[in-house]
């Protein structure tokens, strides 16, 4: 046995590593600053419907992320262990369409019907995504279809964020919008429905106008485009949408 490992684990602290870490951290943590920044614009800008819609955050403040404990172990299917989040991102949907009194996270599914999301991600470690060239920001709207009538949308928007399987479930790209739907019974989830979606790189959103440009004008009228499809069908592409889908009407 190797006097530095047990089991193939190291139990000493190497001296390359160490020598990079804080600079590494120092840059990860810029970063991670203007992810903040980045979703406090989209937070102001999205609240205002100048493009048709205005969008409110799912789960408040909280960004969604694919790493945020810092177990030595767990029972994750997840192929590699992440301390560090390579995916950010926030769900959205229109004021509107939550009940009052309701808290928004508490909004069923069916009645939001379209969820918007923008999801910073730095472009590698993703054992279901082939690593980019640069970082990319995906961004989209969604028209789950959860199987339970009553799931609410801050359920749905986990599922949507943990079982999005872009590679295997694309299936055409109309206007520069990639679509696909989820697979449920395939990925081991409860989640049906359609999905469109951008992919851009984050050096095209280094100004107010870029982001403008590139994620908030193109995301909101897109969801404001999708919101006048029947109940009956998808939002996204016009197909017969499930029976549990197509009840939404009696909600309306």
């Amino acid at each position: 046995m190797n006097i530095g490992t047990i089991e193939g684990l190291h139990v000493i602290f190497r001296e390359e590593v160490l020598a990079k870490a804080p600079p590494a951290y120092d840059g990860l943590s810029e970063y991670f600053r203007d992810v903040r920044a980045f979703f406090e614009v989209l937070s102001v800008r999205f609240a205002m419907p100048e493009y048709g819609v205005s969008l409110r955050p799912i789960h408040g403040n909280e960004l969604f992320a694919n790493a945020n404990s810092y177990l030595l172990s767990d029972d994750s299917s997840y192929p590699f262990y992440l301390w560090l989040p390579t995916w950010l991102g926030r769900f959205y949907l229109d004021p509107e369409r939550v009940p009052d009194e309701c808290p928004t996270d508490e909004c069923p599914t069916s009645q939001a019907r379209l969820i918007a999301f923008v999801w910073p991600w730095l472009g590698f470690n993703d054992a279901y995504v082939q690593d980019a060239t640069r970082p990319e920001c995906w961004f989209g709207v969604a028209d789950p279809q959860p199987r339970d009538p009553e799931e609410r949308v801050g359920t749905t928007a986990e599922s949507i964020f943990k079982y999005f399987r872009v590679e295997s479930t694309r299936e055409d790209e109309v206007d520069g919008w990639l679509t696909g739907g989820f697979r449920g019974e395939r990925i081991g989830c409860s989640l049906d429905g359609r999905w469109c979606l951008r992919r851009v790189p984050l050096s095209r959103l280094t100004s107010y106008y870029q982001v403008e440009q590139n994620i908030i004008r193109p995301l909101a009228e897109k969801f404001s485009e999708l919101t006048v499809a029947p109940a009956a069908t998808s939002a996204i592409d016009g197909r017969p949408a499930s029976a549990a889908a197509a009840r939404r009407s009696s909600l309306r």
